[in-house]
């Protein structure tokens, strides 16, 4: 049994960030989308049906991207604090107890069980 006394704040940080970041692009994406689609079908423009989906293309991928780094920014700024919360506790009541096994441990295990 091992024992997670302390994690590295910038190391989480960067992770959450990467998590926020994808999960805001696709979210943005989606609602431009989804928008696009329900303009069209109630026919509430001026103007061609192509100008319309591809000014609701760029603007969706451009509220997309800017998303993407707006929660990317929030994500660093909430994984930094949670690694900092978490080591303080850590510190105070001890860490996550994880039980870890060798992959060739666990293979052969699996062998002598399937063998037998």
């Amino acid at each position: 049994m091992t024992e997670i006394k302390n994690i590295n704040k910038k190391s989480l940080a960067n992770i959450i960030a990467l998590v926020y970041g994808f999960i805001g692009f696709f979210i943005a994406i989606i609602l431009a989308i989804s928008t696009m689609a329900n303009i069209v079908l109630q026919k509430d423009f001026s103007g061609s049906v192509i100008l319309v989906t591809l000014f609701n293309i760029g603007a969706g991928l451009l509220l997309g991207v800017l998303s993407a780094v707006l929660t990317a920014m929030i994500g660093w700024v909430m994984g930094y604090v949670m690694a900092g919360i978490y080591n303080w506790f850590a510190s105070k009541a001890g860490g996550i107890k994880v039980e870890l096994a060798e992959i060739d441990a666990v293979k052969k295990e699996n062998e002598t069980i399937t063998n037998n």
